[in-house]
Parts: C-alpha cells; sequence; structure tokens
C-alpha cells in the first residue's frame, strides 16, 4: 500500500497533465452511470483542457497513424452528418435539444489530441477505472436493492443503462484475466470486482445482460482450453457458484420473472399486436423507425422528428395508450432514423470498424495481447 502511495504522489507531482486526464478516464467507468453528471463533467473538463493545447493540434495530427486519422474523421463525418439531416427536420427545437447526441462525436477530436499530447496511458486509467467500479456498483445496487427488492438497481440512471455497464465492465475485467499475465493477488482482486459488478447487473433486472452471458461462458471455455490463462477447474467451480447463487437465492426467481415476461411480451407483440408493455413498445419503435428511414433513406430525417412521427401516428388511430419516446432505444435504429443509410454507414465504420483495424495492430504489435 504504501509503494502504491509513493507510486501516485510522483505521478502527481512528475507529470500533473497526464494525471488529470488519466483521473478523468478512471472515473467514468467507475461511477460515469451511477452518479449524475460524473461522465459529462470529465468530458467537459478533458474538452476545455484541449483548447489549452489549440495552437498543438496540427502537429499532433501529423503524428497520428492513419487508422487514427480516420477514426477521428469518421467521429467527424458522422456530428457533420447530423447537421446535415437538418434539411428534413421539421421540429427543430426538438432537434437543437438532441444534436449534442452528434456533436460528442466532433468534441471527442480534440481530447483525443489532448490524450495524444501528453502520450497518456488511457489504457492503464481506463483498466485501473473498470477494476475500481466492482464494488462500487455493487454498493450502488444493493442501496436500491435493501431500499425496494421489487425495483431494478439503477443508480442515478435508467437501469438498463445501469446495468449494461456493468456487465461490459464485468467482460472487460475477464478479458484482463485470460490475456493479461497478473499475480495471483492481482487476479483475485479482479475475480471479487468482477463478481460484484455481476451482482449489480443482476440486481438491475436488465434483461440484456442475460445475451452476453452466454458469450462470455464460451469465450472463457476457449481461451482456458487453447491459452491456458486461466485453469478449467477453477473456471468451472466459478461458474458453479455463480449458478449457485442463481438457483438458490431470491435472485433465480427474480431472472425467471423477468425472462418469462419478455417472452410473453414478444410472443404477445407478434401473434396478438399488443404493443402496450415494455418489449411491445421497442419493437413497435424499431418498426416505426425503419418506416422513418424509408422515408428519408439517404441522410435521414434528423435528430428530433422521432417523437412527433410517434404523436402523429397516435392521433391517427395507431399505437393508443402507447408512451412517447424521444429516443428509440437502439442507437443503430436511432442511426438509421436519424441520420440514414450514410449516417448509418459512418457510424458502423467509426466505432466497429476502424477500432477493431486499431485493436488487431496493437495486438500484431504486442504479441501477448492474443
Amino acid at each position: 500500500m504504501m509503494m502504491f502511495t509513493e507510486k501516485l504522489l510522483a505521478e502527481i507531482k512528475n507529470r500533473p497533465q497526464q494525471f488529470f486526464i488519466g483521473s478523468c478516464i478512471f472515473l467514468i467507468p467507475v461511477m460515469g452511470t451511477s452518479v449524475r453528471h460524473v461522465a459529462s463533467t470529465c468530458f467537459a473538463l478533458l474538452l476545455l483542457y484541449s483548447f489549452y493545447i489549440i495552437k498543438d493540434w496540427k502537429s499532433v495530427w501529423g503524428q497520428l497513424s492513419s487508422a487514427e486519422k480516420w477514426l477521428l474523421k469518421g467521429f467527424s463525418l458522422y456530428a457533420i452528418l447530423g447537421l446535415v439531416a437538418y434539411i428534413n427536420v421539421e421540429n427543430t427545437h426538438d432537434y437543437f435539444k438532441l444534436l449534442e447526441r452528434y456533436m460528442r462525436f466532433l468534441l471527442a477530436v480534440p481530447i483525443y489530441l489532448l490524450i495524444k499530447k501528453y502520450n497518456v496511458s488511457i489504457v492503464k486509467y481506463f483498466y485501473a477505472g473498470i477494476i475500481a467500479s466492482g464494488p462500487f456498483l455493487f454498493a450502488v445496487a444493493m442501496v436500491g436493492y435493501l431500499d425496494n427488492p421489487a425495483l431494478p438497481a439503477k443508480g442515478s440512471y435508467h437501469h438498463i443503462i445501469f446495468g449494461t455497464v456493468a456487465i461490459l465492465n464485468v467482460g472487460i475485467m475477464l478479458s484482463i484475466l485470460l490475456t493479461k499475465k497478473i499475480s495471483g493477488v492481482e487476479k483475485m482482486i479482479v475475480i471479487i470486482s468482477m463478481l460484484c459488478a455481476f451482482i449489480a447487473a443482476v440486481l438491475s433486472q436488465s434483461r440484456g445482460v442475460w445475451m452476453v452471458v452466454p458469450v462470455y461462458v464460451l469465450v472463457t471455455l476457449y481461451y482456458s482450453i487453447k491459452y491456458s490463462r486461466l485453469k478449467l477447474s477453477s473456471v468451472l467451480i466459478v461458474f458453479c457458484l455463480i449458478t449457485s447463487v442463481i438457483v438458490f437465492s431470491p435472485v433465480g426467481d427474480m431472472i425467471k420473472s423477468r425472462t418469462d415476461r419478455a417472452i410473453n411480451e414478444i410472443s404477445d407483440f407478434y401473434e396478438k399486436d399488443k404493443y402496450i408493455s415494455s418489449l411491445g413498445t421497442r419493437l413497435t419503435m424499431w418498426n416505426v423507425a425503419i418506416d422513418l428511414w424509408r422515408q428519408h433513406p439517404v441522410i435521414g430525417s434528423g435528430p428530433g422528428d422521432f417523437e412527433d412521427t410517434i404523436i402523429a401516428l397516435k392521433k391517427s388511430g395507431k399505437y393508443r395508450g402507447m408512451d412517447v419516446h424521444n429516443s428509440i432505444h437502439s442507437i443503430y435504429f436511432q442511426s438509421l432514423a436519424d441520420t440514414g443509410s450514410v449516417g448509418f454507414f459512418i457510424f458502423l465504420l467509426a466505432i466497429f470498424f476502424i477500432p477493431l483495424k486499431l485493436l488487431l495492430k496493437a495486438m500484431a504489435e504486442h504479441p501477448t495481447m492474443a
């Protein structure tokens, strides 16, 4: 502990810029979806600091790799497409209110240049935040559960966001166990934090959590057998413990109840055209988003018009009694409706294909990551 404290103090003294940037990165995975305004505040602080080095942007840009430049160009182009879609917007008030969803992509560019300028190891701070997030998310979830076990744990935001981030953090910690050479004590810390985050994800009652778990199981078994990163017996013991907790605790009943409800809602939507339910409403909104995209297939209808479309459909006699949302509850359908086919392609390019290329390049340069 003394050694860690000394390293931390040395970092603050000798590299204050890196420590400030790293601290913002650290806080986002720890409490960005549990404590209100933490993520947006960290983003704003990094953005303001990036303008402090505006004179260095050009030189830093020249030092970026081709893939990094394409990544930032993709972010910028996607934001620009959000602006271009204004051509088709009817509700300008909601358009400007929701435009920040797209401007964040553009504003991320100077932040990236800031990180590159000071050569901050964002992975180090990000991993530290992920590992620290487990107990924090668990504490937030338990406070909500003890207050009312029937309600999903959510922190200061929506329970689906809370649960999604918790299970995502579980996956990142699992990747650390499978791909990094760490000591036995470090492994134990990661495992404990991972279990804490997993319990938090379960208590969120987000059904999306259970769609990811089988993938995690298969990936773990594959790595355990092929690369011997973890002992197969240890992996099986952990999964048996998790299964036992689920089967023999109230958590199991909660999962079964939510799963049965999801099956019934999907069945009712397709067989009985019942749309007034959690999943029924989502499926309806996705269908409306596709119809909206068909009306403006190239550059989309622009942010802000989706809510008005639902209201107009209700006035015409469709979807009566269904709640009105300004979000489609899917980033993919949202992108398709708001920015059309062009924006959807750029969106996939910016958040999937180019980052994947950067990851594969990093794995090629550092074979131990594989």
